[in-house]
C-alpha cells in the first residue's frame, strides 16, 4: 500500500489523461470499466499498447534515441572529463 500511495499523483495524472484522450472527458459522459479502475494506469501509459517493440509507443527505444536521463549522464561525464583536463 505504501507504493500505491506514493504514486497516487502519477495514477491520477495518467487516469485523467486516459479519460481525456480516449473517452473525450469532460465533454462526454464516460461509461467504461476503466472509469473505476484508476490504479491500472500506475505502471503503464494511458495510450500505450503494451508491446515493448512497438514503433508507435516506443520509437525512441527501437531507434536508439537517448532518453533525457541518458543525455544528462553523458553531459555530466563529458563535463567531468573537461574538468580533469584543466
Amino acid at each position: 500500500m505504501r507504493r500505491y500511495h506514493s504514486e497516487l499523483g502519477l495514477i491520477r495524472h495518467r487516469h485523467r489523461e486516459h479519460l481525456r484522450e480516449i473517452h473525450g472527458w469532460p465533454r462526454r459522459v464516460v461509461n467504461c470499466a476503466c472509469d473505476l479502475q484508476a490504479g491500472r494506469f500506475r505502471k503503464r501509459k494511458a495510450r500505450g499498447c503494451g508491446r515493448t517493440r512497438c514503433l508507435v509507443c516506443h520509437y525512441e527505444k527501437v531507434l536508439k534515441i537517448p532518453s533525457k536521463q541518458e543525455r544528462v549522464r553523458a553531459q555530466a561525464f563529458y563535463d567531468s572529463l573537461m574538468d580533469s583536463m584543466l
